[in-house]
C-alpha cells in the first residue's frame, strides 16, 4: 500500500492538501519513502482535484491529511483512494505510524 501525506517542509503534515508544496509518498510494501513536488500547488483552480489525479497516477491507496475540500474528496473517492485524518503539524512519521496501526480517522 502506498500512502501520501501533504507537506510544506518535508517533515510535518501540511494544513492543506491540494496546495501543499509537496507530498511524502511512503510505500509500506518495501519501506521506501520519497518527497515529490506538487506541480499544481499554485494552480488558480482545481489544486485538490489535480493533486488527487497526480496521486492516483503514483499508485497511492491512502491519503493522510487534516482535511479535504469536497471536490478533492470526491476525486479521491472516485480513484478509490482512502482518506485518513491526522492533525496538521504532526511529524510525518507519527502520522504514518498512526495510519498503519489503524489509529487514523476517516
Amino acid at each position: 500500500m502506498r500512502y501520501a501525506l501533504p507537506t510544506d517542509d518535508g517533515k510535518t503534515l501540511s494544513k492543506v492538501f491540494g496546495r501543499a508544496k509537496s507530498f511524502a509518498i511512503y510505500d509500506h510494501a518495501d519501506g521506501s519513502y520519497a518527497i515529490l513536488g506538487n506541480e499544481g500547488a499554485d494552480s488558480e483552480h482545481g489544486a485538490g482535484t489535480g493533486a488527487a489525479a497526480f496521486l492516483a497516477g503514483k499508485g497511492v491507496g491512502v491519503v493522510i491529511a487534516p482535511e479535504l475540500g469536497p471536490k478533492a474528496a470526491n476525486a479521491l473517492a472516485s480513484a478509490k483512494i482512502r482518506f485518513e485524518r491526522a492533525e496538521a503539524g504532526i511529524a510525518l512519521g507519527d502520522a504514518m505510524a498512526a495510519a498503519v496501526n489503524g489509529n487514523g480517522k476517516e
